[in-house]
């Protein structure tokens, strides 16, 4: 889930509460599975050669509570939750400010992710009451469960209920603050944890795979585990080997609204801090969200950005110089008070500051590693398949000039994209102002639908698009030259 999304649930939730109209969010539309309907003898006969399901959810896509009280720190609002930018919360969600230190190895951080989001609570009674929830990726796992996936645990205690025609469904739930690198690790651990599950093996009726369906920042912990396993993201001077060791687990990869080549609205976030209403009641600071690894990890490529200075010279985004010249995010004087409750120990602001200056410059200089590990070219296993579901429903940031004497900024809007990802961005162009270099990534097949970055995941048009391409893959490959069926590979680079 991109900040976009977050954005667009959150503004719901408020506008929810403003207008009273609780009734109004309970889930009531008909949600699309094949096993319901003309095709559900077909569905029975797929699911016994289909593989374990794992979910991927993107940024803010796993509920994170604090590990010495359980109360919720980001995925529900109201009693028993952390609220927004108290000091409280401030402490808990920034990760820890240390100069020349990786954020992702402290363990000192007292959060942990509990579970994938299926739903934002919402309860500002002080009193037990009902509850109102709002979609997250709820509908994709009701879905997915009516199609005849069984819900499991990692540690699954109702293995028996499995067979050949009951595929068991698993959501990675991660940490979402750190590098995508860091928790591709994870994954690593957890797919290897999954496969030797004796009556996991026992089920499948083929060699053990998984299929895994991604949504926005969760494709890139995927590829990343797909190029580099548990590798991590090592050194300029000692990179990871990619030898695709992680695409021997897995045979198909479905990619829902994927940020592949970064996205220009997680750098507004990242200066601004991160509004999740338009009224602005609400507010992540820049200098918690600063401290985030996977936040500049979303920043966007040069081709997508197409950064100018005021004198329409090409700049670098991710030079640590124009964030210190520009003062951005954990560098604004005006997040002094956030940086003090966040990083308390230090003996003067000054030093805080130089801390935060040194923590952002490695923040920066490794996700140009991790996009540099991310943008090789590199051919996938043959059996290794991967599939492309984008929106095209909004025009989305896809230009900024920045004023480096003024420290001032401005940004259009002109690319065809889900208002958080721009078509080029989703389909991994390796250069976007030219088409014909092809892309980073051998797709299986491209769709891109009319909508936004969340509703993908929660549209009935994608379900149907998205168990064609689970079950009936063989008919939509483009891999093995069959072109009968109408791609939008064709009408992108057409254009």
């Amino acid at each position: 889930m991109s900040a976009v999304a977050m954005r667009h649930t959150f503004r719901t939730i408020i506008s929810i509460v403003m207008t009273g109209t609780v009734s109004s969010c309970a889930n009531i539309k008909a949600i699309y599975s094949p096993a319901v309907g003309p095709m559900s003898n077909d569905m029975a006969a797929a699911l016994k050669d289909s593989n374990p399901l794992i979910i991927i959810p993107g940024i803010g896509g796993s509920k994170l509570i604090d590990l010495k009280n359980g109360k919720v720190a980001w995925g529900d609002l109201g009693f028993n939750a952390y609220w927004p930018s108290t000091e409280k919360d401030n402490k808990l969600l920034a990760l820890p400010l240390r100069p020349g230190v990786d954020p992702s190895q402290q363990e000192i951080n007292r959060i942990g992710a509990k579970s994938v989001l299926d739903t934002v609570k919402l309860n500002f009674l002080p009193f037990k009451s009902q509850s109102i929830d709002i979609d997250i990726y709820r509908t994709l796992f009701k879905s997915l469960v009516t199609a005849g996936y069984v819900p499991e645990t990692i540690n699954a205690e109702n293995s028996h209920r499995l067979s050949p025609s009951r595929k068991p469904i698993y959501q990675f739930s991660y940490d979402w603050r750190k590098s995508n690198a860091y928790n591709a690790q994870k994954l690593n651990e957890y797919i290897e944890t999954l496969s030797t599950q004796g009556s996991l093996q026992a089920q499948q009726q083929k060699p053990l795979k998984f299929d895994l369906v991604c949504h926005s920042m969760g494709c890139l912990v995927a590829r990343y585990y797909l190029r580099y396993g548990g590798q991590g993201l090592g050194t300029r001077q000692m990179p990871p080997n990619l030898d695709w060791r992680g695409g021997k687990k897995v045979e198909n990869i479905i990619m829902v609204a994927p940020p592949n080549k970064g996205s220009l609205d997680t750098l507004f976030d990242l200066i601004e801090g991160f509004h999740p209403t338009r009224f602005k009641i609400l507010k992540y600071p820049a200098a918690v969200i600063g401290t985030m690894p996977s936040m500049y990890e979303l920043m966007p490529r040069p081709d997508i950005a197409r950064a100018k200075n005021q004198y329409g010279e090409t700049i670098d985004l991710m030079n640590p110089q124009l964030w210190q010249t520009m003062k951005w995010g954990l560098l604004d004087p005006e997040q002094e008070r956030i940086l003090k409750q966040i990083a308390p120990g230090y003996q003067s602001g000054s030093q805080r500051y130089e801390y935060a200056m040194s923590m952002q410059s490695k923040l920066l200089n490794d996700a140009q590693l991790f996009h540099s590990r991310l943008d090789i070219k590199s051919s996938p296993p043959k059996d290794l398949n991967f599939w492309l579901f984008a929106g095209v429903g909004a025009l989305t940031d896809s230009q900024i000039t920045v004023n480096t004497t003024t420290r001032k900024w401005t940004k259009k809007s002109t690319e065809a994209g889900d208002g958080a990802v721009t078509r080029p961005s989703a389909y991994a162009m390796t250069d976007a102002t030219s088409a014909e270099e092809g892309t980073i990534i051998d797709w299986s097949n491209a769709t891109f639908l009319y909508s936004d970055h969340m509703g993908l995941v929660q549209s009935n048009a994608f379900l149907v698009n998205f168990y064609y391409t689970l079950f009936w893959r063989k008919y939509l490959s483009t891999k093995s030259g069959n072109r009968d069926l109408y791609t939008e590979k064709e009408d992108f680079n057409g254009q």
